[in-house]
């Protein structure tokens, strides 16, 4: 019955050792992914524009526009890289099994 445990658990300890090589494959692609949306993204310029409060088509539109997607996508891939983040420090927490493989 020992016996069986430990095959159990070292069933676990590796299947935990598989999830936490995707997490960080994800993880990488998520990091270069949002990289990539922060280099796309236009310049914030807040010069004299900023004292003219007129409202325009593309201030009135701006979340439709290329400018608000990526700073919609670059929010989107922080929140679900900070959740893979989580996810792989809960797979470290659960493989204190003690089983040396």
């Amino acid at each position: 019955m020992l016996n069986g445990l430990l095959s159990i658990a070292q069933e676990v300890a590796s299947a935990l050792q598989l999830v936490r090589t995707v997490l960080i494959i994800v993880e990488a692609v998520l990091a270069i992914a949002i990289v990539i949306t922060i280099f796309f993204q236009p310049a914030n310029t807040t010069g004299v524009s900023a004292l003219d409060n007129a409202e325009t088509y593309y201030t009135k539109n701006k979340k439709r526009s290329t400018e608000g997607m990526m700073k919609r996508a670059t929010v989107i891939l922080g929140i679900i890289m900070a959740v893979v983040a989580i996810a792989f420090f809960i797979t470290l927490c659960f493989d204190r099994t003690g089983v040396t493989a």
